[in-house]
């Protein structure tokens, strides 16, 4: 994810993105993506037939529970793997619970764990920002630059402020420039289309305490993907 804009940034800028997504919510694709949300948090069938990102939120209870939500816990850390993270855990453990520990726990106390995206002012994103200095900090904990890892730490950490994002998703939405301000604009542009994605939500049913951003990024995810199972 580059630098978020250093003021609000303007819908205009993701015209393209903001098409799709409204495509998946409001218009022809939202019985597919109601579908797409029944199957991904399906519970039930053999094993293989599951996705296991569907206990990534709620594993141990969350990551934002008040006992836990300043801390990257071992949970956090396994949870990582129900989204195919798999590569240098031992280090990147070493540096999330250790190494970077203070760090990470000072600018998690400063990002809200209950403002949902579609509520928050663009401070909360802006370059000075402690999510865009976690975000920074998290890339280089592990080893090399690892965005899709510190994105999905911030989404376990912050569901309804900060997003999953992934190559996957970032290739079906034609590589916005900044996937903060792309989702950020979307919601703020038209207050339809969280109250859409919330009645969505809804109709799926028993997901009712999965965040708005994360049945956004399955939604999207899912179409990237056209998995069969």
């Amino acid at each position: 994810m580059p630098a978020p804009h250093p003021a609000d940034p303007a819908a205009e800028d993701y015209r393209r993105q903001h098409q799709l997504l409204d495509k998946c919510v409001l218009g022809v694709w939202r019985d597919e993506s109601i579908e797409a949300l029944r199957r991904y948090f399906h519970e039930d069938g053999p094993p293989d037939t599951l996705y296991s990102g569907r206990r990534f939120d709620r594993l141990t209870g969350g990551g934002d529970t008040p006992a836990v939500r300043d801390t990257i816990t071992p949970a956090d850390l396994l949870a990582l793997t129900f989204l195919s993270i798999t590569d240098r855990l031992p280090a990147l453990t070493v540096d999330t619970t250790e190494t970077h520990a203070d760090q990470i726990t000072n600018l998690l106390a400063q990002i809200p764990s209950d403002l949902p995206m579609h509520a928050a002012p663009w401070q909360f994103y802006a370059p000075e920002s402690p999510a865009a200095g976690l975000w920074a900090l998290l890339c280089r904990c592990g080893g090399h630059h690892r965005p899709v890892t510190a994105s999905k730490l911030l989404a376990r950490k912050r569901p309804h402020l900060l997003p999953v994002y992934d190559s996957k998703v970032a290739n079906l939405l034609d590589q916005p420039s900044n996937i903060w301000a792309c989702l950020w604009t979307w919601f703020h542009d038209d207050p339809r289309r969280q109250e859409a994605l919330t009645t969505m939500r809804d109709e799926t049913g028993s997901i009712t305490d999965i965040s708005l951003l994360r049945c956004l990024d399955v939604i999207l995810w899912m179409r990237a993907t056209r998995s069969n199972r």
